[in-house]
């Protein structure tokens, strides 16, 4: 009786357990965001864009926000400065408002079980994220003409004289495939160990 009274105990934190634990990966990878900083050529990749899409999909309740914000803004006010930005200039309030599309993006998949799917929307959500951006841009930089020309220009080559904007956009869409493939595989795989749980508990009551 106290032995299937603790199985089922341990089968009720398990899926709480297996979301803290992916909340702390989510952390972990978020602060780990400073590295890429030495190496210009590197611009934009990062997985930041995974974070939020993959909350979004796996993660359930107020978690589903709180860890990529914590992972990505708290890690922007130590990134920030080194980029000589702030969080409220207008670029990177575009920028948040594409993570938010992003995640809500991740939302829309709350119920795949496909790794591929996921990739999917870690593609579509680059694609999202460097248009933003890039249109906030080519609208605020009077570098660029007010035509469709300009904008072409600053979603494909980017302002004379500062790494290509198609540059960013390889990374972006590297990064995104690289890191929602790993992320998500882990997330499937915790999501996989719920239910081998549930089911030692059950063969341990009816023992």
């Amino acid at each position: 009786m106290v032995l299937h009274m603790t199985e089922t105990n341990l089968h009720k934190k398990s899926p709480y357990r297996a979301q803290l634990l992916f909340v702390g990966l989510i952390l972990i990878i978020g602060f780990s965001r400073h590295l890429p900083l030495s190496n210009p050529e590197w611009l934009n990749f990062s997985p930041v864009l995974s974070l939020f899409l993959i909350s979004g999909a796996m993660l359930r309740g107020a978690w589903s926000w709180i860890a990529p914000i914590c992972a990505v803004f708290v890690t922007d006010l130590l990134l920030n400065p080194s980029y000589g930005v702030s969080l409220l200039e207008p670029f990177m309030l575009a920028t948040s408002f594409s993570y938010l599309l992003v995640f809500l993006l991740g939302k829309s998949l709350v119920k795949t079980k496909s790794l591929l799917r996921l990739v999917g929307g870690g593609i579509a959500g680059a694609l999202v994220f460097h248009f933003i951006t890039c249109s906030f841009a080519w609208w605020s930089n009077p570098a660029y003409a007010k035509s469709l020309n300009g904008l072409i220009q600053a979603i494909t080559i980017g302002q004379p004289g500062f790494p290509p904007a198609y540059l960013f956009l390889k990374n972006t869409m590297v990064s995104s495939i690289l890191f929602t493939s790993a992320i998500g595989w882990i997330a499937f795989r915790m999501q996989e160990s719920v239910p081998s749980t549930t089911a030692k508990a059950s063969a341990a009551g009816a023992s």
